[in-house]
């Protein structure tokens, strides 16, 4: 009977230690999945705020994107309107010579262009079509200068010094463009509202 008492104590020795082992493995089974959880819920949460990086960053690159495009439809609009504005400038001021109060413009332009060149000879260029004024408006101003119709335009004229070293330009194109240039900023302000 020792020989029984010693196996069934042995026996239930190693039972004891088999539950013991038991419970440690699922202690161990349990500490590892809990460890295994709070990984798996960091490398999620590290997803997610990584994914919200990169929607931030995109949304904002998108931001930037669709910005800069609306600036650039917006300018484009503006130059649009204030090219517009000016043709519209030219193709009134093509009938220019039609206006009864043409002679006058005319005569106008033609004292701004000779008002500097003293008593130098000078040349005028002007349009066929002014011949006939411009020989009037040189003896009503009592200048003179020889006249060539070598220029194109809606109206006005170009003096020269006979060396043609000196040029003054007065045209009704000259000053549109002028005007254009000098008040662009003014133009492209009103456009958008400043």
């Amino acid at each position: 009977m020792a020989y029984e008492d010693l196996l069934k104590s042995v026996e239930e020795s190693a039972q004891e230690k088999e539950q013991e082992l038991r419970k440690k493995a699922a202690l161990a089974i349990e500490g590892i999945k809990e460890r295994a959880k709070r990984q798996a819920e960091a490398v999620r949460q590290a997803s997610v705020d990584e994914a919200k990086r990169s929607v931030t960053t995109e949304r904002n690159k998108m931001l930037y994107l669709i910005k800069a495009e609306n600036k650039e439809q917006l300018i484009k609009a503006r130059e649009s309107a204030f090219a517009m504005a000016f043709r519209g400038a030219e193709a009134r001021l093509k009938d220019l010579r039609a206006d009864p109060k043409y002679p006058v413009i005319f005569e106008k332009l033609f004292r701004e262009a000779t008002s500097t060149t003293g008593d130098e000879p000078f040349l005028v260029h002007v349009d066929l079509r002014d011949e006939a004024l411009c020989k009037k408006t040189l003896a009503a101003l009592s200048l003179k200068g020889e006249i060539r119709t070598d220029l194109k335009t809606a109206g006005g004229v170009v003096i020269s010094m006979h060396r043609n070293t000196v040029g003054i330009k007065n045209t009704v194109e000259s000053r549109l463009e002028r005007a254009k240039e000098h008040n662009r900023h003014t133009i492209h302000a009103i456009l958008s509202g400043d």
